[in-house]
């Protein structure tokens, strides 16, 4: 890890994150930060928010369409939108977007959450199933997005696959008419096939499981709006995330094996070599689901500003038994430099 420390560029926001007294464990981290009590409290606190969204279908191109939430601060005129993306399988309602949603609105950001292909309650909107490889439509909603709602600024924030997402949407957004001013990403998916084979492990075999209950559910709300899709008498023989990766992605993909799928998304080697934002990316080391050793693969570029923390989980990062978190605290210090 010192090595890592030392020749990757270091984000200006502390790298300090020491959680209270018996919140050190990984799995706590991860689990409580969406589950439990900790839900409960944040819907609570929401309910007011979510009753006063704005629903907005972009054009993500070609006829695709994705769906969002906006939420404005209240009694402020905002000059700053913040566009929040889940994680997989995960949405605009997942526990992590919505304690960060109202950390944001209570600071007076307004905050845009994007739902991904298929998630949430969208899975009639587009024929064609989500892959994590549909960076391009995502750009284009963005894109949509910022045509219709004017702001001095917009900033990007994403978690493990959603963050994965954000960078590469700086990456390759050069081209792209989207302005961006910040992109944040937690725990960000570095390259798939590591932590596909983390999630195979033994071990964390509780967060193969729960990805597959998941992805399951997601495919059967699938059939119910496009039922021609011909994997239904398949879903009960798939047990694990290996077995379903290797027979939907070359069915339903442009790829005809799983290492170039995992490859096509990946951030390391050259692929954040440009950006058109500073990217802060915040991992921790003791994340089960994305192997800390990746991040050596990441560019070099001056603009990618990585903070590496001993404890955290995956997207967990609770500071105390209050269930504050400590990302949306990070997120609000970058903003307040931008």
């Amino acid at each position: 890890m010192n090595e890592i420390r030392e020749t990757l560029p270091k984000s200006k926001v502390s790298a300090e994150f020491t959680p209270s007294f018996g919140l050190k464990n990984r799995h706590l981290q991860t689990i409580l930060s969406s589950v439990g009590p900790r839900k409960r409290l944040i819907c609570k606190r929401f309910k007011k928010h979510n009753q006063q969204r704005t629903e907005i279908l972009l054009d993500g191109g070609d006829g695709v369409r994705l769906q969002g939430f906006l939420n404005c601060a209240p009694r402020t005129n905002a000059t700053k939108l913040v566009i929040l993306i889940h994680g997989w399988e995960g949405s605009h309602d997942s526990t992590y977007m919505q304690s960060m949603s109202k950390t944001l609105l209570d600071s007076g950001h307004d905050v845009f959450r994007l739902n991904l292909r298929d998630h949430g309650e969208t899975h009639h909107l587009n024929e064609g199933m989500f892959n994590s490889t549909l960076v391009d439509e995502v750009i284009n909603a963005i894109g949509d997005l910022q045509s219709s709602h004017s702001y001095s600024q917009y900033h990007l924030v994403g978690f493990s696959l959603g963050g994965n997402f954000c960078v590469r949407v700086a990456a390759k957004a050069s081209s792209a008419d989207i302005s961006l001013s910040r992109v944040i990403a937690f725990c960000p998916v570095i390259h798939a096939h590591w932590s596909n084979e983390a999630l195979s492990h033994p071990k964390n075999r509780l967060y193969d499981y729960y990805f597959v209950r998941k992805w399951k559910r997601s495919l059967r709300k699938k059939l119910e709006h496009w039922p021609d899709y011909d994997f239904a008498d398949e879903l009960d023989t798939l047990k694990t995330l290996d077995q379903m990766n290797e027979r939907l992605v070359p069915a339903y993909t442009p790829y005809s094996n799983l290492s170039d799928y995992f490859e096509a998304y990946a951030i390391t080697g050259d692929r954040l070599a440009k950006t058109i934002a500073p990217c802060h990316l915040f991992f921790a080391e003791d994340d089960m689901i994305i192997p800390i050793s990746g991040v050596e693969e990441l560019s070099r570029n001056a603009d990618i500003h990585v903070t590496i923390t001993k404890h955290g989980g995956h997207c967990g990062y609770l500071k105390n038994w209050q269930w504050d978190c400590w990302q949306d605290e990070q997120v609000l210090d970058i903003l307040q430099s931008a």
